[in-house]
């Protein structure tokens, strides 16, 4: 990740002294001042890595710079030329205790141990976040797990949702404002066919609660049931999608009563698997068409 990477955001305050951002962001804007020193004629970005063998970091920029160099005149008469001035070059700093170079040009860096205690205890007191990279974006909107109402989460859900939380969490970490959306409630024909059932098996259903529908799932079922098989209950069903889109007040409000149930169920997921979501209906953002449609 490059220099320019780091510095195209507006820093974030912090109360620590200590520089933000990751190790590899701090390395990797030394190696961009040393590589500007070394060959100030050609642009290129700083190859900052984990360094499996020989150091902490390595950087690789050595080959790639005497393939454009050579031939040009230049003083450099190898890779491993390059990768001594690249380490010569070098903006002294409290980061590194020492550097060597290997093979074509690879200059192999050595963290301060020093350095690296004084970031330990500056985590310690300010955070884990002190160590976040910095990236280029300050807001990012993740829409994820989405679950089907009146329906059961299934493995493609838990799928989502976990990936949609773990990448919340990376952006939250790298001190991005995040907005976890969860867009539930479509208002497609079995919502006709559940609040119909609803009407039909409940007459009062304004004053029952959760409890008296019982498993979601069998109450699907059973009304997915008449709905296949009593063309009667199907026409009424699909009325009902026409008036609960047309906004008829008993629609809604039963609509609401079978979200709120699914909803409860779903919230047992997420408190189980500590994830946190903001729900978005999808009917919502129909609504604000039909609103302006209508206007």
């Amino acid at each position: 990740m490059g220099d320019e990477t780091s510095t195209s955001v507006a820093p974030q305050e912090q109360e620590s002294t200590v520089q933000a951002g990751s190790v590899k962001q701090q390395l990797s804007g030394l190696v961009l001042m040393s590589l500007r020193a070394t060959v100030p004629e050609v642009e290129v970005e700083p190859m900052v890595e984990v360094s499996a063998k020989f150091a902490d970091y390595q950087c690789n920029n050595a080959m790639g710079l005497w393939s454009k160099v050579k031939g040009s005149g230049t003083s450099f008469k190898n890779p491993n030329a390059i990768g001594q001035a690249i380490a010569k070059n070098l903006p002294s700093s409290d980061i590194i205790e020492s550097t060597s170079v290997a093979g074509p040009g690879f200059v192999n860096i050595v963290l301060s141990n020093r350095w690296v205690a004084q970031r330990i205890q500056d985590m310690l007191v300010n955070g884990i976040k002190t160590w976040a990279p910095i990236l280029p974006v300050k807001r990012a909107v993740i829409d994820f797990s989405s679950p089907n109402i009146a329906k059961e989460m299934h493995v493609g859900h838990l799928r989502s949702t976990i990936i949609g939380d773990t990448l919340a969490r990376m952006f939250e970490f790298s001190n991005v404002d995040v907005l976890r959306r969860n867009h539930v409630g479509d208002w497609g024909t079995q919502f006709g066919m559940l609040i119909e059932y609803l009407f039909e098996k409940f007459p009062n259903w304004q004053e029952i609660g959760s409890q008296a529908i019982g498993d979601l799932q069998i109450f699907y079922k059973a009304s997915k049931h008449r709905f296949d098989n009593d063309p009667e209950f199907k026409a009424r069903a699909q009325q009902g999608v026409v008036r609960l889109q047309g906004g008829e007040e008993r629609y809604r409000e039963a609509w609401k009563k079978i979200c709120d149930i699914s909803r409860s169920e779903f919230d047992l997921v997420y408190k189980r698997l500590n994830v946190v979501l903001e729900e978005k209906g999808r009917v919502s953002i129909i609504l604000i068409f039909l609103k302006c449609w209508r206007n």
